[in-house]
């Protein structure tokens, strides 16, 4: 549980959820409960359920992080957890759109003794075979940035677009190669990537013969006013550097040198609460390590105040 005004969003992919390896599942619930997560996205879910017995699976994985509460999108191909003295579930998104063999999960929280602090928090896992794919399912996620809610402030009713606090995912594609932060490792090139389905599945062809590495879906994002958490940490001048945007797969034989393609995005305007960032590695546990982005909750708050003005 959280202790103080810090709060820490975690992004895991976990391989398969463990594979049915059950020492391996409670290893991996047992490192991501260390970290201490207010809210975390979880891609990979197999076995877990909304009812049912994968459902007992699914519980048994809230009371080991903690007594997170949480929901599974449609497949269980992601959760969102979120710790309930931090926060309160206000809406559970639908997101049972097409074009998703891996649906994301999406809610609306209300930070817990406020009456109308709501920020949108999300996970989603892009596709990892179909570089057209990743841009369609990039569009449906802005969709998280676009949510229009009615409060009343002292102004009387207005409307407002809820700020995306955090959204966790394995992008499965790359950062923009003209925003890595300097020092940071570069793209892999296509000819890096000696499997011959993976470079069909990393790049997209621009021309006949010609193709290039995707990093659309960072780009749709960033026009979307999203930003890459780590990102904004890394440049900071007391900020943790390149630790904060160190590779989330290792390399391999087949998919090429070591990269980053699991993020945390976060409103633009909401950067400043941004105050730190790190990859945990989770060799042994998962064929991805994690990310965890802290912010300050207080910050949060103050800029959403200022924003939006106070409740009536």
């Amino acid at each position: 549980m959280t202790s103080n005004r810090r709060i820490k969003i975690v992004s895991c992919n976990f391989e398969r959820n463990g594979g049915g390896d059950q020492r391996k599942w409670l290893a991996m619930h047992q490192r991501l409960a260390q970290l201490h997560p207010t809210i975390l996205c979880r891609q990979e879910n197999p076995g877990h359920a909304a009812r049912g017995s994968g459902s007992k699976l699914f519980n048994a994985s809230k009371r080991i992080l903690g007594g997170l509460e949480g929901d599974l999108g449609p497949k269980a191909a992601t959760a969102l957890y979120y710790d309930p003295e931090v926060f309160e579930q206000v809406t559970l998104w639908d997101t049972d759109w097409p074009n998703w063999l891996l649906p994301p999960t999406a809610m609306t929280l209300r930070v817990c003794g406020t009456d109308d602090i709501d920020l949108v928090a999300a996970c989603a896992h892009l596709s990892y075979n179909s570089p057209s794919l990743r841009p369609i399912q990039a569009e449906d996620v802005t969709r998280f940035a676009d949510k229009v809610e009615t409060c009343l402030t002292s102004d009387g009713e207005v409307e407002r677009k809820l700020p995306v606090l955090a959204l966790g995912m394995d992008c499965n594609s790359y950062i923009d190669p003209d925003r890595l932060v300097p020092g940071e490792l570069p793209i892999p090139t296509l000819a890096e990537i000696k499997d011959p389905p993976h470079r069909a599945h990393r790049s997209y062809e621009i021309a006949p013969g010609r193709r290039v590495m995707d990093s659309r879906p960072d780009r749709i994002l960033l026009a979307a006013g999203l930003e890459d958490a780590a990102r904004h940490a890394a440049l900071q001048p007391d900020g943790p550097g390149l630790a904060a945007v160190a590779p989330t797969v290792d390399a391999w034989d087949t998919h090429g040198p070591a990269h980053r393609v699991d993020r945390v995005y976060t409103a633009d305007f909401l950067l400043p609460a941004v105050v730190h960032a790190e990859v945990v590695d989770m060799k042994d546990l998962s064929d991805h390590h994690t990310v965890v982005v802290t912010y300050d909750l207080d910050t949060v708050i103050e800029i959403y105040r200022d924003r939006f003005g106070p409740a009536a």
